[in-house]
């Protein structure tokens, strides 16, 4: 029964964790939160939801699904961000607020604010080790998951890309001077930051094979806490947080009284604010690294 528990909060971990990786990776480059970050989370499911109801397979339409994700984040940071100094505290925070909401409007207007249901990979088999039980749809975004994370921690520490937008998080004038191409990096960003929201989407479309216009509100809210536990900017804090409190959310739900464990990541966040308000991993917003 623990065992299982705990596979479970590892999946429920995964979506926070890829969800903060995204805000962290914006923050950590612009300083500013990224509020469409939520209806992107959701948008990438809905394509792909649109591209199976035109008859294409479903292993494309998530690849669709996924792809598009990534352009709406170029599309929000050419429209969003790019124009807006980055000396205005409110700028991107309202005009990404603004565009989530746009996309969130389209996506009611044209399928309705009710859930849809959502093909699933029912072909894949069950998993039994002992006492635990894996679907195929768990055992696959965890392996997924899991390697992404990796993948991107090794990325942000030892590649050429990594190094780039860790200077320009530093300081974008001397990164400029330097011959870093701080508008192409940081366009990618916010592609790979979309990009693992999407993803993130998709993980929890195929889990409950069920979306709707609303169903990033929750995930993108916790994991708005998740990042600041963590630390801001630092993507090892958005995946040990992400994964620790979707462990201790789901131990609640199964052992505890199943109300607090939606109050549970609040009084972490709280507990956190008093005893190292820089997060896990963080050392504060003036020298923080990626």
């Amino acid at each position: 029964m623990f065992t299982q528990q705990l596979v479970n909060g590892l999946m429920l971990g995964s979506v926070y964790a890829l969800i903060g990786i995204g805000y962290t990776l914006v923050f950590g480059v612009l300083r500013m939160l990224n509020l469409a970050h939520a209806t992107i989370f959701m948008a990438g499911p809905f394509v792909a939801l649109a591209m199976i109801g035109l008859g294409v397979p479903l292993w494309i339409a998530l690849c669709l699904g996924l792809v598009a994700s990534a352009l709406l984040g170029a599309l929000l940071y050419l429209t969003a961000f790019r124009l807006i100094p980055r000396e205005h505290a409110l700028g991107g925070f309202v005009a990404s607020l603004s565009f989530g909401i746009i996309i969130q409007v389209v996506v009611v207007n044209l399928y309705g604010s009710l859930p849809k249901k959502f093909p699933t990979l029912s072909q894949w088999p069950d998993l039994t080790i002992g006492s635990v039980l894996l679907s195929g749809v768990q055992l696959a975004s965890l392996v997924v998951s899991g390697l992404l994370m990796i993948g991107l921690l090794y990325t942000i520490r030892h590649s050429r890309f990594g190094r780039n937008i860790r200077a320009i998080a530093q300081n974008p004038t001397a990164a400029a001077l330097l011959g870093v191409a701080a508008p192409r990096a940081v366009l990618l960003v916010f592609m790979l930051s979309s990009g693992l929201a999407g993803l993130a989407g998709l993980m929890v479309a195929l889990r409950f094979e069920s979306i709707s216009a609303f169903m990033g509100d929750m995930y993108a809210i916790k994991a708005l806490a998740i990042i600041i536990i963590g630390g801001l900017g630092d993507v090892r804090g958005a995946v040990f947080a992400g994964l620790l409190l979707g462990v201790c959310e789901v131990m609640f739900q199964a052992y505890a009284s199943a109300g607090w464990s939606e109050a549970f990541i609040w009084l972490f966040l709280i507990g956190v604010f008093l005893l190292k308000p820089e997060g896990v991993f963080g050392v504060g917003i003036k020298t923080r690294e990626i």
